[in-house]
């Protein structure tokens, strides 16, 4: 192997563990304000170079801006899977995620490496340019939401349009003031008969199912405006009430049916939001068959046989 194949074998493993590493003393020997203003630097960093790359289509060293960028990005979310731990009430899922997360980003920016190497202009798998334009356009503006006031605006809106919808069914439902987590970022409390009975933050808005489906609505090329419109239409707003709902049922379940917050919330909540996805995902692969094209496109990246792919081989051999 040459220097650049064993570039691209260190990228894709010695970086991102590296990177866990240094991340997971970054954040227990850094104080909150800190580790946030460099999480937000390293984020939007990255971006910026993903969004570069996906718009200047018609540069070679496009592949280059977009290599480092999903690298960057990696790095971000090298430095939270603790925090996301800790943040989740020990939710060692989404901490794993994370982790595993970092090694599919780096494989990413290999293959963009494998393009520069190359010397590709376009993108010869389409899905790579699809998953740029997702990740930068769902990524910058939920993070920009989540990041201002405007998190906690929209926080509070749903939850007086939660408040609402039980209070037309006779329930003593008031939403509270916004207020911020010790963590950071905001919530607002709602109170079932004058007492709080849960606390909404983002998550609870939906924004972030919304977010995803906006970006890879918006990522894919040569689809007519009225097909993207439609897809939106037939998601984003059923996402959004839907989500009410949800809020409503777990506050039902626990205040009148007495069950457990876990259970209404992190089992029957995220097992009914997950079906409804899985829906509204194969209705938009019937008006987007692109979008469908495009994510199962992602599986033919191994088939471009480059260094790491060879690497594999020689091991099976």
């Amino acid at each position: 192997m040459d220097l650049t194949d064993n570039l691209s074998i260190i990228t894709l493993f010695v970086v991102p563990t590296i990177a866990l590493v240094v991340g997971h003393y970054f954040f227990l020997l850094s104080t909150y304000q800190f580790f946030n203003i460099v999480s937000l630097v390293i984020l939007f960093t990255g971006l910026s170079f993903l969004g570069y790359g996906f718009f200047r289509k018609k540069e070679r060293k496009r592949h280059l801006f977009l290599a480092i960028g999903w690298l960057i990005f990696a790095i971000y979310w090298a430095i939270q899977p603790e925090f996301l731990y800790w943040k989740g009430e020990e939710d060692i899922v989404n901490a794993s995620f994370c982790i595993i997360g970092v090694y599919f980003l780096s494989y990413i920016a290999y293959h963009e490496w494998l393009s520069h190497s190359r010397g590709e202009k376009k993108s010869l798998n389409k899905s790579l340019d699809f998953l740029a334009g997702t990740a930068f356009i769902s990524a910058f503006f939920y993070f920009i939401i989540e990041k201002t006031m405007m998190g906690g605006l929209l926080i509070k809106v749903v939850a007086e349009q939660t408040a609402w919808m039980m209070r037309s069914f006779g329930f003593d439902v008031v939403a509270c003031g916004i207020k911020d987590l010790s963590f950071g970022g905001a919530y607002v409390p709602i109170k079932f008969n004058n007492v709080i009975s849960v606390q909404l933050i983002l998550a609870c808005t939906g924004l972030q199912s919304m977010m995803i489906f906006i970006g890879a609505i918006c990522s894919l090329n040569d689809v007519d405006a009225s097909r993207r419109w439609k897809a939106f239409f037939a998601t984003v707003p059923m996402i959004y009430l839907l989500n009410i709902f949800r809020n409503v049922g777990v506050i039902y379940g626990m205040e009148v049916m007495g069950l457990d917050f876990y259970l209404m919330h992190n089992v029957i909540g995220k097992f009914g939001s997950l079906i409804v996805l899985i829906i509204l995902a194969f209705a938009v692969f019937h008006i987007l068959p692109e979008l469908y094209d495009d994510i199962i496109g992602l599986l033919n990246l191994p088939k471009r046989n480059g260094p790491v792919e060879k690497f594999f081989s020689n091991l099976k051999k």
